[in-house]
């Protein structure tokens, strides 16, 4: 049986750390770390196999959460990923920016462990 893939796209370290440690303990799985959308993207564009899930921070330098999610509207099978944006932007206006940007579930920080888990799982079954 192959190990679901999760595309974890952070910059910042402490938050990868806790993230990963998340998804570890979850599922075994495979872990994919960037640290941001022009890394998440270029790495991509060269699979043949989709992540089961993307986390995907908002904010981040040189590519943020938005401009990843324009881009990933151009990728053939874009409709199939499922993206959970990330942020410390706890707002209803943030989340609704975030989920009509192309977000499939929107999670604040600090995290929630549980809200997370029910995401993963989530992105398993679907």
């Amino acid at each position: 049986m192959n190990k679901p893939v999760f595309l974890l796209v952070e910059d910042d370290p402490y938050n990868r750390d806790i993230l990963r440690e998340i998804l570890e303990d979850y599922a075994d799985c495979e872990i994919v770390e960037t640290t941001n959308g022009r890394e998440a993207l270029n790495w991509l564009l060269d699979q043949s196999k989709l992540p089961n899930l993307i986390l995907l921070d908002m904010m981040m330098p040189e590519m943020d959460g938005f401009e990843f999610l324009r881009h990933l509207g151009t990728h053939p099978q874009h409709d199939q990923l499922r993206v959970a944006g990330v942020s410390a932007r706890a707002h209803n206006h943030d989340r609704d920016r975030a989920l009509q940007a192309g977000c499939w579930r929107y999670l604040t920080k600090p995290f929630d462990i549980h809200e997370i888990e029910s995401t993963i799982a989530a992105a398993l079954t679907n």
